[in-house]
């Protein structure tokens, strides 16, 4: 049985501890976000994830630690996630892109042992979906009689058309 475990190349990532300080003279441990997100978009580019994909999370993950004021990856927490989704002005349904881009790069910094658990899993965002009209028999109608029915492509787009809607 193989230890699967062990990371070769480019996604053996060592656990160093580096000292940064903010602007409040104040020393931060963890690992800085900037070095970790270089990784892990290196990773997406080796696993052969599309250049546009790796562009869009890079936006949005900047983005998210913008807003929240991150350093390091060991601050990112669920109250930071439920406040950048707050503060977007965007639909749901785009806050539900930004939610799955944010969580695909949170995973890769999971697997490479920079987060401890994976408080986003369970953030979900609903998403009410708009029922369309059905067409009227006055429609119906209205494009039969601008079909022509006395080719054969007429009359069998006529036919189909009468199928679906009976």
């Amino acid at each position: 049985m193989s230890n699967r475990k062990r990371k070769h190349g480019i996604f053996a990532v060592n656990s160093e501890v580096v000292m940064l300080s903010s602007s409040k003279g104040e020393e931060r441990e963890g690992t800085h976000n900037s070095i970790a997100l270089e990784t892990v978009f290196k990773q997406m580019r080796i696993a052969g994830n599309r250049p546009r994909t790796i562009e869009s999370y890079e936006y949005i993950f900047k983005q998210f630690v913008e807003v929240c004021g991150i350093v390091v990856v060991e601050d990112i927490d669920l109250d930071k996630l439920y406040h950048y989704l707050d503060v977007l002005q965007v639909t749901p349904a785009t806050k539900l892109i930004r939610l799955k881009s944010i969580k695909a790069v949170l995973s890769k910094l999971y697997n490479n042992g920079w987060l401890k658990d994976r408080f986003w899993s369970n953030i979900q965002i609903k998403i009410d979906k708009e029922v369309k009209k059905g067409a009227r028999e006055s429609d119906i109608e209205k494009l039969l009689q601008l079909i022509d029915q006395t080719t054969f492509i007429g009359f069998r787009d006529a036919a189909a058309i009468k199928v679906m809607y009976i």
